[in-house]
């Protein structure tokens, strides 16, 4: 039977793997580039203090996205300031998608409206694409939360899109 793998070589191919996942997560989290990063490298350094505590290494991408999750509570709770918006990084995204503009700045105002709860799940699963079932190993809550959120976060998506584009 072969040996397990080396936690530290699974966290390593995590990294490599979901990186840019975990950074569009935070910074649709935090609205801030520089945010994200900073709370990307927290999520990577307290996995790599953790990494031992991982008990199944499927489950690593997960396990991963449920400390960015609590690493950003805890942010939220410590009511860091926010730093101020990235222009480059808005000015990056308008030269090289500008046909998209209109319809990612009514989206992201849209989604901003939303409490951390529905936008999440929404998220992670329509623009992440991960499965319902990642999404409740992340969030800690049941398929049926995770599932309710989402049709309640669409519906209030749905009503803040229609209301922005009557005006």
């Amino acid at each position: 039977m072969p040996d397990d793998p080396d936690p530290r070589e699974l966290f390593e191919s995590c990294v490599e793997t979901c990186a840019d996942s975990i950074y569009r997560v935070a910074w649709r989290l935090t609205g801030n580039a520089t945010r994200a990063e900073d709370l990307v490298q927290e999520t990577f350094s307290q996995a790599w203090e953790k990494i031992d505590s991982l008990r199944d290494p499927a489950k690593m991408r997960s396990w991963m996205f449920a400390i960015l999750r609590n690493q950003n509570l805890k942010a939220i709770r410590k009511k860091k300031p926010v730093a101020s918006p990235d222009v480059d990084a808005i000015v990056d995204h308008r030269v090289n998608k500008p046909e998209e503009n209109e319809t990612v700045d009514i989206v992201q105002r849209a989604l901003e409206q939303l409490d951390e709860d529905q936008r999440l799940p929404i998220f992670l699963v329509s623009m992440e694409g991960m499965s319902v079932d990642e999404a409740c190993e992340i969030l800690d809550v049941p398929r049926g939360t995770v599932l309710s959120r989402m049709h309640r976060g669409r519906k209030r998506l749905k009503e803040i899109i229609e209301k922005e584009n009557a005006v």
